[in-house]
Parts: structure tokens; C-alpha cells; sequence
């Protein structure tokens, strides 16, 4: 799957005319010819399936089911068309010297991309720091701030940490049925009985891995003896700059055991997502149930997805993958994904929502849901509708 933002895409569709089902000037020959010079079969039925079969559905279809490069490579072909259609007088005169630049641009952030995640393997989630001199600002994992905030806010910077290192301890429970790091990764920190649960793969791929994946297990067994030490010992006042050293631990420790969804995992919220739309007999019953996200009320979400930060990558996945193109149903299980992860979504989320292209091939307007679902992220936080939003809501 290409990394192509939604923003990148509806600017895609405008310069290259796709309105319709085109692309530019193409014939099916020539289209699959250009595409063919880099190594693209663009009407190949397998890969590119799924949005039909005109030329703009099979591109749109190659920036979902293509890797980063091969989109890449598309790009730089149809910058390379447009120019020399350009040059030698040819039609495409609409588009500008800028548009094209644009085009390039678009390509060569997707070639510096690092490699696709291959088939199978995690969706990767991580926090954010800076560093100014000697001065380290570090986003403590949401998971462990949400609980610990509560201390920090009174300088009981004891029981944060304390609380922080019991976090720790249940996601390991959690997700591998231990709570002790000494029986989950052993004392040597050499055991992989639950690496798979961990890291989404059950070996080390390398050397270099096998040390990774032993480092956090050390890590573990760090936060593990830290723990005892405060579980026996009288709560006392502590220097503020030695206890924020004591979390970033147990937020490191806690991050890169839950860095990683793997897609087995994903695609079964998904599946229970479309389970959920199928299960209603009639649209109006649908609607009544989406109406305000009553349906959230009725699904069970696997708790490995209660994690802000793996809200945080499946809205970002959800977004890349969002298509109001095909038909209302298909829109409607769009809608339910992002409701599932409206916490997370931002004013410029939802605006780029509204600017995704709505009607298929024959000119229909295949969005359906989206009154409903602007309402319901209005309800959780008005601030995440902008002026657009709104406007649009009040039509």
C-alpha cells in the first residue's frame, strides 16, 4: 500500500482529469504501455482489481494496492508524458509548469519512503521527542501519562512512577498471559516463546534483531527489579529530573512492546466492522443506529486497540485508504472505521475527508453518511470541525 496522502490524491485527480474514468488523454493501449515501461501491469485482474475498470479506477487502484515505488514510478512516467505532450505542442496545455513540479515532487517523497511494509508484517506506532542542547522533550506514551498525569499534576512523583511501572507490568500480562519480564523473556532476557505476540514475528529475522529484541527484554527485566525496589520501600518525596528519567524508562519499556499491530489483527476489527454495516436489514435502520455513533455502543472492539497509539495508526491507515468512489455501502463502513478512532482525528483530518472525490465512473455520487458522521465527531469535540465542516453540516 503507497503512502500517498489523501491531500496528494485529490490534487492527483483534478491534474490528471480523472473525472469520468479518464486519465489525461490515455487509450487503455497507451495507458497500459506507459505504465508497462516501469514494470507495472496496470491491468493485471488480481492486483488491481476492486474499483473497476476504467483508467482512473486502475490508477486509483495502484495507489492503494501498490508499494511506494511502484506509485513512484507511475508518477514520474506521467510527468515525463505530460512534458513531452507539452513540448512538441501536443493537448494537456491546461496543465501548468507548477503542476507538474508538483507531480515530481509527490513521486520523489514516495522514493525516499523507506521500504513497503511487506505482506503480513506490523503496522508500526511510535511517540515523538525533540532535543534542544542538553535538554531532552520526550511524549511519554499516552497509555502511561492518561494514568500517571494525576500524580505528576500534585508532584507525587513517587506513585507515578510506581503506577507507570505497574503499566508496564499488565501490558505484559496482557499480551502474553505473564506479568513477571523474568518469565516472559527469561533471566538471561533469551527466551522467544512470546516474541510473536510482542514483535509480530516469532524469530529474529538476524543477528541485529535477535540483539534488539534481547535489549527489550533486559529493558523489561529493568522496569521488573526497578518495580520491586519500589514495591518495598516507603513512599518518598523524589527530585523531579531523576523521577521524569524513571517513566521515560517505563514508556520506552511500554512502546516498543506495543509498537506493533500486526495484520491479521487489523484486518479482523475490519471484518467485524463490515460484519456490523451487513447485519442491518434496511438503510434507514442503519442510519438510525449510526445517527450520534449508537452503534459503538453494541461493538465489541478486541482490546488490543484500546491504545491510543494504535488508534493513532489505524486513523492514519483508515484516512490513507478512505474511498467515497465506490458505492454508499462501502462509504458507510469508511465512516464507521473513523468513527471508531474520532478521538484521535483532527481538523484538517476531517476537512480532508470533505475534499475526497465522490462520484464513480458514471458521474454517481456514491457518499453516503456523511451528515451523520460530521455530527458525531462535532459531539465528541466541536473544535475539530473547521468553518468547511460546519458550512457543509448547515447545507
Amino acid at each position: 500500500m503507497s503512502g500517498l496522502s489523501i491531500a496528494d490524491k485529490t490534487f492527483l485527480e483534478a491534474v490528471l482529469s480523472m473525472n469520468g474514468g479518464y486519465v489525461l488523454d490515455f487509450t487503455e493501449g497507451s495507458f497500459a504501455n506507459l505504465l508497462a515501461d516501469v514494470n507495472i501491469d496496470i491491468y493485471d485482474n488480481e492486483k488491481y482489481s476492486g474499483f473497476g475498470s476504467s483508467k482512473a479506477n486502475r490508477l486509483r487502484a495502484l495507489w492503494k494496492s501498490g508499494s511506494d515505488a511502484e506509485v513512484s514510478a507511475a508518477l514520474s512516467a506521467l510527468a515525463d508524458y505530460v512534458e513531452a505532450k507539452k513540448s512538441v505542442g501536443g493537448l494537456l496545455e491546461d496543465i501548468t509548469e507548477e503542476q507538474i513540479a508538483k507531480i515530481r515532487r509527490i513521486a520523489r517523497e514516495l522514493g525516499r519512503t523507506s521500504p513497503t511494509r511487506a505482506v503480513g508484517a506490523p503496522v508500526a506506532i511510535t511517540t515523538e521527542a525533540t532535543v534542544t542542547n542538553n535538554r531532552i522533550s520526550i511524549e511519554i506514551h499516552e497509555d502511561i501519562y492518561s494514568h500517571i498525569g494525576q500524580y505528576l499534576a500534585i508532584g507525587d512523583y513517587f506513585h507515578a512512577i510506581d503506577e507507570s511501572y505497574k503499566i508496564v507490568r499488565e501490558k505484559l500480562r496482557e499480551l502474553t498471559g505473564k506479568e513477571k519480564a523474568s518469565d516472559v523473556f527469561s533471566n538471561s532476557a533469551q527466551s522467544d516463546a512470546h516474541y510473536q505476540a510482542l514483535f509480530g514475528k516469532s524469530k529474529a529475522a538476524n543477528a541485529a534483531q535477535a540483539d534488539f529484541f534481547r535489549g527489550v527484554g533486559y529493558l523489561h527485566l529493568g522496569v521488573q527489579h526497578l518495580r520491586n525496589e519500589k514495591a518495598h520501600t516507603l513512599a518518598t518525596s523524589m527530585e523531579p529530573n531523576l523521577a521524569v528519567h524513571y517513566i521515560a524508562l517505563a514508556s520506552l519499556a511500554y512502546d516498543l512492546i506495543t509498537r506493533y499491530v500486526g495484520d491479521e489483527s487489523i484486518k479482523e476489527l475490519e471484518e467485524l466492522v463490515h460484519a456490523k454495516r451487513r447485519s442491518y436489514r434496511t438503510a434507514s435502520a442503519f442510519y438510525r443506529d449510526f445517527e450520534n455513533g449508537r452503534w459503538i455502543e453494541s461493538f465489541e472492539i478486541p482490546s488490543i486497540f484500546t491504545s491510543a497509539s494504535v488508534r493513532k495508526a489505524l486513523k492514519d491507515k483508515w484516512l490513507r485508504e478512505a474511498d467515497f468512489t465506490l458505492n454508499w455501502d462501502h462509504s458507510n463502513v469508511v465512516l464507521m472505521r473513523l468513527e471508531l478512532v474520532a478521538d484521535e482525528l483532527t481538523q484538517a483530518d476531517v476537512d480532508e475527508l470533505l475534499d475526497r472525490p465522490t462520484h464513480d465512473s458514471y458521474g454517481h455520487d456514491q457518499l453516503a453518511g456523511m451528515k451523520q458522521f460530521l455530527e458525531y465527531v462535532g459531539q465528541k469535540d466541536l473544535e475539530k470541525l473547521s468553518t468547511k465542516a460546519r458550512a457543509w453540516l448547515a447545507e
